[in-house]
């Protein structure tokens, strides 16, 4: 038996189904590809992305072709090299929202030279998997409070509202943070921090009142403390894959976002109930026109930058989404005072949040959601979603259908908003075509 050849390759990557064990075999090629995509797809992106990025990995690795159907949690792949062929089926471990991944994997893709070693890309992937969050556990919570007190404000609530507003919802992130970290199921994870958000709001009200620093009638804000649970990122990127043409990613992604609104929604229902609270809109103050929009422009702003840090957002990209919804959010809400209806104000914003995140992630070279789906997400409707719920259980059909339908229409307009910008300005979304 003769002994074996040595050979200058490097050491082979290491994988499940490689049995040539070939550094660059179309297995560990195409594995590469695939690993690519499913960093992507953990991190939050539409599936358009998703085979974009792979499709220039593939190239970039000397494949053929590499042809993928992307879902929400699921990348079936096929890739071709020399008449060969592999299909492998590839899962994230598992799937939320992460824009520092994701900027720095759109990154690494744009400054793949015209070959590399599948070794590179697994090395370089490992090593962005390896970053740890951006920001501690407490300024993660406290973001997630003042972003829903700024909602608070947004929608009417007072000075009282938006204290206990973000007393509440900081401990509800606090918990979902926790519990997140340990892979717990999701639906679970929003139960339980719905929960305690609730009843930390409906405590701190009672305190107040029993002790006589605040006076009595301030539920209104009661729902807006929890509507950092609202799953804006997917419910947005879920209608662009739609616009895509994507069903199968775009159904999941808003079935998803559908059942985590509901379980919010039901949990916090319950506790009032419990409790004896009432939910409902805030009385609101007279404030001269001028004034009040300056207000909600710095509240605009305050509760993007909060969710942008809850999507471990660098501050740069969390600071360029505030900017941009500043911008866009004053106009909509400028348009709706005025007499617009609600869902034509929205395409307009969102239109505009699509044209400026584009600009902006032409000159930083970063992906343009990272950008336009924070900036979206204060124009989701979660207030008027859960005060639809509540009319539903309280036996008010008619109002809870007026609500929902008003919800519904805005959600839509909302991500049409985005891919209309999409369509104007990106010649791959313009075709039928798919990345390959």
């Amino acid at each position: 038996m003769q002994p074996e050849q040595e050979h200058d390759h490097p050491a082979p990557v290491s994988t499940a189904t490689s049995p040539l064990g070939v550094p660059d075999s179309l297995t560990v090629r195409s594995e590469a590809a695939a690993a690519v995509g499913a960093a992507l797809l953990a991190g939050g992106m539409a599936s358009f992305r998703v085979k974009a990025a792979m499709a220039v990995v593939a190239r970039a690795l000397g494949l053929d072709s590499f042809r993928a159907i992307v879902t929400f949690t699921d990348i079936t792949a096929t890739a071709t090299l020399g008449g060969r062929y592999r299909t492998r089926i590839t899962q994230p471990e598992h799937v939320g929202v992460d824009v520092d991944h994701l900027a720095r994997i759109h990154r690494m893709v744009e400054d793949l030279p015209e070959r590399v070693e599948a070794a590179e890309v697994f090395e370089r992937l490992a090593v962005i998997a390896a970053r740890p969050p951006l920001h501690s556990a407490v300024v993660n919570a406290l973001a997630a409070g003042l972003a829903c007190a700024a909602f608070s404000f947004l929608n009417r609530g007072g000075p009282t509202e938006m204290v206990c507003v973000l007393i509440a919802a900081t401990l509800g992130q606090a918990l979902r943070r926790a519990l997140q970290r340990r892979q717990w199921n999701h639906l679970l994870i929003t139960v339980l921090a719905a929960t305690l958000t609730s009843i930390v709001y409906a405590l701190t009200i009672a305190a107040g009142t029993r002790w006589g620093v605040v006076g009595p009638g301030h539920e209104g804000g009661y729902l807006a403390a929890m509507l950092f649970l609202v799953p804006g990122f997917p419910m947005i990127t879920g209608i662009l894959d739609i616009v895509r043409s994507d069903f199968s990613a775009g159904v999941a992604r808003l079935t998803y976002s559908a059942m985590i609104v509901l379980a919010a929604a039901a949990s916090v229902w319950t506790v009032s109930v419990v409790v004896g609270i009432t939910p409902g809109m805030p009385p609101g103050a007279e404030v001269p026109f001028v004034l009040d929009l300056v207000l909600r422009a710095l509240a605009t702003f305050v509760g993007v930058l909060g969710f942008a840090v809850i999507f471990n957002s660098p501050w740069g990209i969390a600071l360029g989404a505030a900017a941009v919804s500043m911008v866009a959010n004053t106009l909509r809400l400028a348009m709706i005072d005025s007499g617009a209806p609600a869902q034509l104000a929205t395409l307009v914003a969102t239109c505009l949040v699509g044209a400026l995140a584009y600009l902006v992630a032409r000159l930083t070279h970063i992906p343009r959601t990272t950008i336009s789906v924070p900036a979206v997400v204060i124009m989701i409707p979660g207030f008027t979603l859960s005060m639809a719920f509540a009319l539903m259980n309280s036996g008010d059909v008619t109002g809870a259908l007026v609500l929902a339908q008003e919800a519904v229409q805005v959600i839509l307009a909302a991500g049409l908003g985005l891919a209309l910008a999409h369509l104007a300005t990106s010649p791959a979304w313009r075709r039928v075509t798919q990345p390959h």
